[in-house]
């Protein structure tokens, strides 16, 4: 990988080299059999995004109503625990 990580295969590969092996596996795991993780990553794998080159991009409005919410942009970030075995400061770190 040169540069900046731009994709999330990238960043699992940057924790994977930064993080003790007992922490990587926590995070990169699933519970029980792991179905649910699996239906997830098999579900982004069926994604796909249709290349538009050379397209004005300056009035771009990804904004969506979720739960009668409006947001910004679709991206969304679940609850999840343990941060501090990421990063001593935990959460308030890592958001």
């Amino acid at each position: 990988m040169a540069g900046e990580p731009v994709n999330v295969n990238e960043f699992q590969e940057l924790a994977k080299q930064a993080l003790p092996k007992m922490y990587y596996d926590f995070f990169a795991g699933g519970a029980e059999d792991q179905y649910t993780l699996n239906e997830n990553i098999e579900a982004f794998r069926r994604i796909t995004i249709r290349p538009r080159i050379l397209v004005d991009v300056s009035r771009i409005d990804m904004s969506t109503v979720i739960l009668g919410h409006k947001t910004s942009a679709p991206i969304m970030v679940a609850p999840t625990s343990s941060h501090q075995l990421a990063h001593p400061e935990g959460l308030d770190k890592i958001t």
